[in-house]
């Protein structure tokens, strides 16, 4: 990474917070819950138009997969960036473990309409160059004995695995399509005055690891695309894409943890998704840890709800109310 794009990174994460914050969790291609939520929050009007004023919105990773409109999200966010800018606000959104997946090709929960949304007239012959790709590769990697590719029913089976429109989609998501370049112009920490913002969180394994650093990485690793190496830090379980300990570990295990992470980042909290609760917006460590992550998604509860951060003090907005975090 050039030295000027690590500098503007590190300007990035020295911003100051605004007077309001909203930050939403995962939205896993519910186009339509998302605008609920950012309606109920007073960001967009009715026709999902910006209305934030100089509020500003983290969107914490995971717009994509799941639900049947990954692309129509990111194609709003796109539009309402610009609208914040104008009126005064910001829109702010981070990778998530799901947009990573798309990048490297690995497309398990994308949903069915999803491919065929992508699927046009070529799209056989698209499948057909796919099909001969992993052929040859195929060929070249194990003996003939173990080759899985030369069984009866081989190309059936493949064909379930590789539906109409993938390889366009595939496209789409790549280092140089429209939806992967987006995703690389994204972050994957990101900090506003008192507050971190993660999408999964930050493990012990990479504690000293400042919010530049970590943003350089992932770019640099998700510019590989389906080339992307196994041992990365982008398919780590302990990574900030994928580590689910701010959620499942117990607070006297997280406190000391936490206390130096704090520290290190110079702020009063860390806000993650990634991990669904059960009952909203939740508060741990005394609100030093926020997950908010309410599965707004119908692939999950629905769950109308959001952080609000406003003058530097955070509640949530559960459902059209506001909820003191303790």
């Amino acid at each position: 990474m050039r030295r000027r794009d690590f500098l503007k990174l590190a300007s990035v994460a020295q911003m100051q917070p605004p007077a309001r914050l909203v930050a939403v969790g995962d939205v896993h291609g519910d186009l339509d819950r998302f605008i609920d939520v950012l309606s109920m929050a007073g960001l967009v009007d009715d026709s999902g138009a910006w209305s934030g004023g100089a509020a500003t919105l983290v969107q914490l990773g995971d717009v994509v997969d799941r639900g049947s409109k990954s692309r129509e999200v990111i194609d709003f966010l796109t539009n309402l960036k610009k609208q914040a800018a104008r009126a005064g606000g910001a829109v702010h959104c981070l990778i998530g473990n799901h947009e990573a997946m798309r990048m490297y090709g690995d497309f398990r929960y994308v949903a069915a309409a999803e491919f065929q949304s992508m699927s046009t007239s070529k799209s056989e012959r698209e499948r057909d160059r796919l099909f001969e790709q992993d052929l040859a590769r195929a060929s070249g990697s194990s003996s003939l004995g173990n080759r899985s590719d030369l069984s009866l029913g081989y190309r059936p089976k493949w064909e379930k695995e590789h539906p109409l429109g993938q390889a366009e989609l595939a496209r789409a998501f790549s280092p140089k399509g429209p939806y992967g370049k987006w995703i690389l112009a994204q972050r994957a920490a990101l900090r506003l005055g008192g507050t971190l913002f993660v999408h999964a969180g930050i493990s012990p394994k990479y504690s000293e690891w400042s919010e530049a650093r970590l943003n350089a990485r992932v770019t640099e690793e998700l510019q590989a695309g389906e080339r992307l190496d196994d041992e990365g830090l982008c398919k780590d379980t302990s990574g900030p894409l994928w580590w689910r300990g701010f959620a499942t570990d117990s607070e006297a295990e997280l406190a000391p943890h936490v206390e130096a992470l704090l520290a290190k980042h110079q702020v009063q909290r860390i806000v993650v998704g990634h991990t669904p609760t059960a009952n909203g917006i939740v508060s741990r460590l005394g609100g030093k840890i926020i997950l908010a992550d309410v599965g707004l998604s119908t692939a999950f509860t629905a769950r109308r709800a959001c952080l609000v951060i406003e003058n530097g003090v955070p509640h949530a907005l559960d459902r059209g109310r506001k909820l003191q975090l303790t």
